[in-house]
């Protein structure tokens, strides 16, 4: 008998059948049967959602799809609403997400449904539909806006009040205006930049006087958050027309100008508004640290004196003034006569020690008003002391140097 052997790789193995696909006809019969019921949305929900995209689904069929979802959020919304009319425990927060998830469902179905056909014609099949499901929980889509800002979670509350806004006529809602508000607010507590741009000027449009600068800071602040520097500088200059008293603008102006070494600029816009406001101590600030950065020390003594004139504690004009004096003294101290007998060489000392003078009682005011920031004032006291032989003030600064020293080591 011959036996014979055949490999067993020769033998063919057996294509496994791949099983049909479902078809979305039995899809939505369950997904009909969940909402009949009241159980088993989620799965519908999902065996829905993994087909959405197939090659076989039409555009007008995907719509469907949508819309049977946010049915089925409705659905479920429905359950938690009964459980708080039983007053049986139920969650507040899963009540309103249902209610946003079918909004977003319809918006997609929308979207869809707006697809033009193979003729390039656009027939909607939903827009009815889609229409009266929003409004029909609008109410409550505004309701949980007001929830999530309650519980301070920006971000939820935003995508809330921005539905609620996009779906409502002007006409017959004056609530409109302070939706902008909340929804501005929102973007910008969750620093979402897009959503605070979205709504700022709706909100800076409908707010009181009061209101305006500060939304007017969010738009600013929003646009440095994007380091989008040019809208920054151009709201600035918003700002500073509209809202000149308000200290923002103001203050971030005057530091890009710092920043960008434009001193006289700085100068300018300071001395511009102190024509409007004369007694305010900030803007003479303002004009002091600019003169101390281009070296004209002279300039700088009078604004601080400004300065001090209107805040008696304003301790950087007090410093910016002391810094002055002391730079004044090196500059005069070059100069001193080499020729001790000759009588300009007193001349020249007696101008170095005045200004040393004059610096003390500025830098020991720095020392009064911030005791505890040393770094400030020491050294420059060090200096003056030096300088106009104090020897038991010296002394105490000296050690103060020495200890803070061995500190660091």
């Amino acid at each position: 008998m011959i036996v014979l052997i055949v490999p067993l790789c020769a033998i063919p193995a057996a294509k496994e059948k791949t099983p049909p696909p479902v078809k979305l006809k039995t899809l939505r019969k369950a997904a009909k049967l969940a909402l009949k019921t009241s159980a088993g949305q989620p799965k519908a929900e999902t065996d829905l959602l993994a087909v959405v995209s197939r090659e076989d689904i039409t555009d007008k069929n995907r719509a469907g799809i949508y819309y049977l979802c946010a049915l089925l959020e409705e659905n479920q919304n429905g359950l938690v609403n009964k459980q708080a009319y039983l007053k049986q425990k139920y969650d507040t927060a899963t009540f309103f997400n249902k209610l946003l998830a079918m909004y977003r469902y319809l918006e997609l179905c929308d979207s869809v449904d707006s697809v033009p056909n193979a003729q390039g014609k656009v027939r909607l099949s939903y827009k009815g539909r889609t229409h009266s499901l929003r409004m029909k929980h609008r109410r409550n889509i505004f309701n949980g806006g007001t929830f999530f800002l309650g519980k301070k979670d920006y971000a939820s509350a935003y995508s809330f009040f921005d539905y609620y806004y996009q779906v409502t006529d002007p006409k017959k809602d004056d609530r409109l205006p302070k939706i902008a508000y909340w929804a501005a607010l929102c973007g910008y507590m969750s620093q979402k930049p897009d959503h605070t741009l979205k709504y700022i000027d709706r909100a800076i449009a409908s707010s009181d006087s009061t209101q305006q600068p500060i939304l007017l800071e969010y738009k600013a602040r929003t646009y440095l958050l994007q380091k989008n520097e040019a809208a920054w500088i151009a709201t600035l200059d918003t700002g500073l027309v509209r809202y000149a008293p308000y200290d923002y603008f103001f203050v971030n102006k005057e530091d890009w100008y710092y920043s960008q070494r434009r001193y006289d600029e700085g100068i300018a816009l300071a001395d511009s508004l102190v024509h409007h406001v004369a007694d305010k101590a900030l803007y003479w600030y303002a004009m002091c640290r600019m003169a101390f950065a281009k070296n004209d020390f002279e300039a700088c003594v009078v604004y601080a004196d400004s300065t001090i004139h209107r805040d008696a504690k304003f301790t950087n004009a007090y410093y910016n003034k002391g810094l002055s004096f002391l730079n004044l003294a090196v500059i005069a101290q070059e100069s001193v006569s080499k020729d001790m007998s000759n009588q300009q060489w007193q001349a020249d000392r007696k101008t170095m020690q005045d200004f040393y003078q004059k610096a003390k009682p500025c830098m020991e005011m720095v020392r009064k008003l911030e005791p505890n920031a040393p770094e400030r004032w020491a050294s420059a006291l060090y200096r003056i002391y030096l300088n106009l032989n104090m020897g038991a003030e010296f002394d105490e600064i000296d050690k103060l140097l020495k200890a803070q020293k061995e500190n660091k080591g």
